[in-house]
């Protein structure tokens, strides 16, 4: 069993203390910012501390640390675990920028420890249908992707993106597969629009706040075809084949984390520390979502113009 450290609030996003079962992944000690002797949610067993440095100080047994922060706290935090020798689980975004991003990769590099932001959408079974037709090439080259996400209630502080932002260009880089070269954005309160170039292909984001009800809609659209993810329903329209709709189990909501898929995303991240998976495998799309994001915000600075990447 792998002992870890919790660090951040239990409730305020994907990840939760519940999700280490205590089988393989265990937390033994927590700290939560601005709630000190707050312990709900927390094991029993599990020791509380008032500040990061006296928790990485007298706990010496530790082999991760779970962080569930906002990004402007976040890449603090992971660097001074990664000090400690302690691989990380995080939710994203975790940093700010790409020189934030480098630094922490190369700090992961030399302690030789994982880096894992959570990303448990690709274990629904509606992404995993979409991911294997592309994969078999059923919509052949893909030259299209479109991700739009709706959500009901006021935008948070950062805007309609934040959290939501990372999801849909980690789905766009999923689906169209090669690396952008430049990104065009309109940011406000509440909706967030975004055009990203890769090349010989296009992808598009829409984010909106404010909806009457929760939906994630993918699509991606090649020269053989046309694929879509739209809640709980697949469809295929493919050259020479009828048009088909599957309906699944869940549906794929906008920032959904059902607890068998964060489970799943638990297990791989166990598995890169173990070294049954390569050590960064989790990073994949990472840098990439990070340089996105910050680049982005300078598109919308500049009326919305064309940032090459």
């Amino acid at each position: 069993m792998l002992k870890g450290a919790f660090i951040g609030d239990p409730g305020a996003r994907c990840l939760t203390p519940a999700a280490f079962n205590g089988k393989d992944l265990a937390i033994s000690a927590f700290f939560r910012p601005g709630a000190p002797g707050k312990r709900q949610a927390f094991p029993d067993r599990a020791k509380e501390y008032l500040n990061l440095k006296s928790l990485f100080e007298t706990e010496m047994q530790l082999d991760f640390a779970a962080i569930s922060l906002p990004p402007v706290e976040s890449a603090g935090a992971i660097k001074l675990a990664l000090e400690r020798g302690l691989h990380v689980v995080c939710e994203p975004p975790f940093c700010l920028s790409s020189a934030e991003f480098e630094k922490l990769r190369a700090a992961a590099e030399r302690a030789e420890r994982t880096i894992f932001p959570l990303q448990p959408w690709e274990h629904s079974a509606s992404w995993l249908a979409l991911d294997k037709a592309i994969t078999r090439g059923l919509a052949g080259k893909i030259n299209f992707a479109e991700v739009q996400a709706l959500v009901p209630g006021p935008p948070p502080e950062e805007g309609a993106a934040g959290a939501l932002g990372w999801q849909a260009f980690s789905m766009l880089l999923g689906m169209v597969r090669r690396p952008p070269t430049a990104i065009e954005a309109r940011l406000e309160k509440g909706t967030a629009a975004f055009h990203a170039h890769f090349g010989t292909a296009d992808g598009f984001v829409h984010i909106a706040r404010g909806a009457h009800a929760p939906r994630l809609r993918a699509a991606a659209a090649g020269d053989n075809g046309r694929l879509e993810i739209d809640g709980k329903l697949l469809r295929l329209d493919i050259r020479d084949l009828p048009t088909e709709t599957v309906e699944l189990r869940f549906e794929l909501a906008p920032g959904a984390c059902h607890p068998e898929w964060l489970a799943a995303e638990l297990s791989d991240f166990r598995k890169e520390i173990t070294g049954e998976l390569p050590r960064g495998a989790g990073l994949r799309n990472a840098r990439y979502c990070v340089k996105l994001l910050r680049n982005a915000s300078y598109s919308a600075a500049v009326r919305s113009a064309a940032v090459p990447l």
